[in-house]
C-alpha cells in the first residue's frame, strides 16, 4: 500500500475544481493491475446474470414441478427484480463505508445467492420460494452488481464508459449457459441437482472474487495520465466534445432538485417495463403455446446477448454523438422491437422473427443501464456518482412490476395486442423524454471555450 505521506502522493484540481489523488500507480496499490479488478467485477456480473434470463427460460420446468401457475412463476421474478433493485443503493451505501476490501458486501451477496438458488431447488411453495429466492436472493444480486459497478466505476476513472459497459454486459450475456441449460436438459426430474450445482458455482465465484476486490483510495487517478490535461484536452479524451463534464459535484439531494435525476429514475422504469416484459412474455408464450425447447432458448440467448453486447456498442457510439443521444436511440430501438415482437406474435411466433425481434429489445434495453452510468458521472460529478447512480437504478423495481404485469395479460389472453403497443409506447415516450433532458450547471459558471482548452493545454505541455 503507497504511504499516504509520500510527497509525489498528492490531490491537484482540473479546469473546472475538480480533485484528483495523483502520484499512486494501481501496481503498487494492488501488488498488481488494476484491469484484475474489472475482471473480478466481470466474473461475479457473469456468475449472477443467470437469476434474471436464466429463470425465465427454467420458467416452464418450474411451472410444471412444482404445480404453479403462471401468475405465481411471473411473481416470483417480478418480486426478484424488485429486491435486487432495491439492494443496488444499499450495496452503494455499503460501498462507500468500506475502507479499501470489498469482502463484506460481496460475502454476503453470496451467502443471499446460495440461498436463493437452494430454496428454488428443494422448495415447491410460492412462499417459500417468494422469501428465498425472490426476496433474499434480490437483495444478494443488488448487493453484488453495485458494487461491481462501483468499483470500476472508481478504478477506471478516465475508462468509465467503456468499462462499465463491458462489466454490465456480463449480467446479460453470463446467463446464455444456463439458459441453454435450461431449455434443453433441465427437467422435473434433474431440477434439484442443477439448481443446487447453479447454487455452489455462483455463491463459490462471487465469495472467490469479493476476497480479492479491492476499492481505490478516494479520487484516486492513474498515474500514467495527466488529469488537468484530460479535462480539457479532446485529443486526449475524445468525449469531450459531446460529454462536457459536470461543472461542480452534485450530492443526491441537489441532484434531485435539479430534476434531471428524477428524469432518469423515470427513463430506467421504462426501460425496465420493456426488459421484464420481454423476458416473461418469452417464458410465458413457451410454456402456453408450447413452443419447441430450442426457440425459448434462441429467443432468450438472442435476448440477454444483444443485452450484453449492446452496452459495448453504445459506449463507444456515445463518445462519438453523446451519451444523451445515444440513450435516445437505445430507447427508440427498444421500443420499436415491441412492435417486432407483436407481429411476430401475430404470425404464430415466427421462430426468426422472434429471435430477430428479442435480441432488438435486449440491445435497446440493456444499454441504457451502462450509459446511465456515465451521464449520472458527467452530469452530476464525481463525488456522488455511486449514490446518484443507485438512486436512479432502484427505478427498475417500479418498472419491473409494470413489465410483469403487461406480459401477464398477452399470456392468459390470446391475441392480446394492446400490451404490446403499451410496452413500445413506452419505449418511444422514453426516447421522446431524453430531448427534455439537460446537463445542469449553475449559470455563473461558464465551460472553457476552445481557445481557453488550448491555452490549457499548451500550459501544461511547457
Amino acid at each position: 500500500m503507497t504511504d499516504p505521506h509520500d510527497p509525489a502522493v498528492r490531490e491537484v484540481r482540473d479546469f473546472y475544481g475538480r480533485r484528483y489523488r495523483i502520484g499512486e500507480d494501481d501496481r503498487v496499490l494492488l501488488g498488481r493491475s488494476r484491469s484484475w479488478m474489472a475482471g473480478l467485477a466481470w466474473a461475479a456480473m457473469l456468475a449472477i446474470s443467470l437469476f434474471q434470463y436464466g429463470y425465465g427460460a427454467a420458467l416452464p420446468t418450474l411451472i410444471e414441478a412444482n404445480g404453479w401457475s403462471v401468475g405465481q412463476a411471473f411473481a416470483v421474478l417480478g418480486l426478484w427484480v424488485v429486491a435486487q433493485a432495491a439492494g443496488s443503493p444499499l450495496g452503494g451505501w455499503l460501498y462507500q463505508r468500506q475502507r479499501d476490501r470489498l469482502a463484506a458486501p460481496m460475502l454476503t451477496g453470496a451467502a443471499c445467492c446460495l440461498i436463493a438458488l437452494v430454496t428454488l431447488a428443494h422448495s415447491t411453495g410460492p412462499a417459500t420460494v417468494l422469501l428465498g429466492y425472490s426476496v433474499v436472493g434480490g437483495l444478494g444480486a443488488g448487493l453484488i452488481y453495485m458494487t461491481c459497478i462501483a468499483t470500476v466505476t472508481e478504478w477506471f476513472p478516465e475508462r468509465l464508459a467503456s468499462r462499465v459497459a463491458m462489466v454490465g454486459a456480463a449480467f446479460g450475456y453470463g446467463a446464455i449457459p444456463f439458459v441453454v441449460v435450461a431449455g434443453h436438459m433441465l427437467g422435473p426430474a434433474n431440477r434439484t441437482a442443477v439448481l443446487d450445482t447453479a447454487a455452489l458455482v455462483v455463491a463459490g465465484v462471487v465469495a472467490a472474487c469479493g476476497l480479492l476486490m479491492r476499492k481505490p483510495p478516494r479520487n484516486w487517478w492513474p498515474a500514467h495520465i495527466d488529469p488537468q490535461r484530460w479535462a480539457v484536452d479532446r485529443r486526449l479524451n475524445r468525449s469531450l466534445p459531446n460529454n462536457r463534464p459536470a461543472a461542480r459535484p452534485y450530492p443526491p439531494s441537489a441532484a434531485m432538485r435539479s430534476g434531471m435525476l428524477p428524469m432518469m429514475f423515470v427513463v430506467v422504469v421504462l426501460t425496465a417495463a420493456m426488459a421484464l416484459f420481454d423476458i416473461a412474455y418469452l417464458a410465458g408464450i413457451a410454456y402456453t403455446r408450447s413452443l419447441p425447447a430450442w426457440t425459448l432458448v434462441a429467443a432468450m440467448s438472442a435476448l440477454a446477448a444483444a443485452n450484453g453486447t449492446g452496452r459495448a456498442v453504445t459506449s463507444s457510439l456515445a463518445d462519438r454523438i453523446g451519451r444523451r443521444a445515444t440513450l435516445g436511440l437505445s430507447l427508440l430501438a427498444g421500443g420499436v422491437a415491441q412492435f417486432g415482437l407483436l407481429a411476430a406474435a401475430r404470425n404464430d411466433n415466427h421462430p426468426v422473427a422472434l429471435v430477430c425481434f428479442a435480441a432488438l429489445a435486449g440491445a435497446g434495453a440493456g444499454a441504457g443501464y451502462s450509459l446511465l452510468v456515465s451521464l449520472v458521472r458527467d452530469w452530476f460529478g464525481d463525488d456522488a456518482t455511486v449514490a446518484n447512480y443507485g438512486i436512479v437504478y432502484s427505478g427498475k423495481a417500479v418498472g419491473a412490476v409494470a413489465g410483469i404485469v403487461l406480459a401477464g395479460l398477452v399470456v392468459t389472453s390470446a391475441g392480446s395486442v394492446a400490451p404490446f403497443v403499451v410496452a413500445g409506447g413506452l419505449g418511444l415516450f422514453g426516447a421522446a423524454l431524453t430531448r427534455w433532458m439537460r446537463q445542469p450547471h449553475p449559470a455563473w459558471v461558464s465551460l472553457p471555450s476552445a481557445d481557453l482548452r488550448d491555452e490549457a493545454v499548451a500550459r501544461w505541455d511547457a
